[in-house]
């Protein structure tokens, strides 16, 4: 139960941050290096605490 609880927290998380995304309007920067970078990073971040959530709220049953 506490995978698909630290599934399912990922996944609003990660949905939450490309909403906002979206309402910064990243697609229509896209050919523009800094905002290209600023995006990757982004990205990164979210993974890293995509995993950490996941290992935090699943423990030991992961």
């Amino acid at each position: 139960m506490k995978t698909f609880t630290a599934l399912l927290s990922i996944v609003l998380f990660t949905s939450l941050v490309g909403v906002v995304l979206v309402s910064l309007g990243v697609e229509q920067h896209h050919a523009n290096p800094i905002w290209a970078i600023g995006t990757s990073l982004i990205f990164l971040v979210t993974l890293l605490i995509d995993v950490w959530m996941f290992f935090a709220i699943a423990g030991e049953e992961a």
